[in-house]
C-alpha cells in the first residue's frame, strides 16, 4: 500500500500553499530564471492546471510537489 497521498491544491490555506511552493523553489538551491514571485506563480499555475500535484508522505510526515508527468514513476517506486 503505498505511503503518501495526493492533497488537493484548495485544502491547503493560501499561507501553507506559498510557504512549500517557497521551500520546493529554494530546496536543494536549484537553478531558476527570475525572480522568487515569478517561480511562485510559475509552481502555482502548474498545480492549478494538474500539471503538478501536491504529495504527502504519511510516513515520513513530509510535503512535496511533483510533476504529474513522473507521478506514475513515484507510485510504482512506493508500493
Amino acid at each position: 500500500m503505498a505511503d503518501f497521498v495526493i492533497v488537493p491544491l484548495s485544502r491547503l490555506s493560501v499561507t501553507a500553499r506559498n510557504e512549500l511552493i517557497e521551500e520546493f523553489i529554494t530546496r536543494d538551491s536549484c537553478v531558476w530564471d527570475g525572480s522568487l514571485d515569478e517561480k511562485r506563480e510559475q509552481i502555482l499555475q502548474a498545480l492549478r492546471s494538474e500539471r503538478a500535484v501536491i504529495t504527502f508522505d504519511t510516513k515520513r510526515n513530509t510535503a512535496d510537489i511533483r510533476p504529474t508527468e513522473h507521478l506514475q514513476k513515484f507510485i510504482l517506486s512506493h508500493d
